[in-house]
């Protein structure tokens, strides 16, 4: 069976079951070092796993300097990564009169002035859906 693969954005996405070789063509299907992903536990002859993608999310880019580079630590099997948000308050209160206190005195934090304060959220996972793909280049 002679397949062809499917452009996405400069990716391919092969998704043959019967794919034997991206060698046995008599030309180059895929130029070397092509990414493509594939729905199997390895890579077609004439191509490796590209471990460096493995659980990283990849990014297009215009500047050549820029390609391989990584940021962070990679996602693991089926990892959906906890994260926070952080932010910072303030409000200024005007001064304010209460009447007929019964002797006690508001000591809380409402006096008149500026206030602030800094809060973080609990942790969350993105909850986006996901498939996990093996990630080959050609040679």
């Amino acid at each position: 069976m002679l397949w062809k693969p499917i452009p996405l954005i400069g990716l391919m996405a092969i998704g043959c079951s019967g794919l034997a070789s991206l060698a046995s063509a008599a030309e180059p299907v895929l130029p070397a070092k092509m990414i493509f992903f594939i729905d199997g536990t390895s890579c077609p002859e004439g191509s490796v796993a590209a471990t460096d993608a493995a659980g990283r999310m990849m990014l297009v880019t215009a500047n050549v300097g820029d390609v391989g580079k990584t940021y962070g630590t990679p996602l693991k099997d089926q990892e959906d990564r906890t994260h926070t948000h952080s932010g910072t308050m303030a409000v200024s209160l005007p001064s304010h009169h209460i009447s007929g206190a019964s002797g006690c005195c508001n000591d809380q934090g409402t006096r008149n002035g500026s206030h602030s304060a800094s809060v973080t959220s609990g942790a969350a996972t993105s909850g986006l859906p996901f498939i996990q793909l093996l990630v080959c280049q050609t040679k």
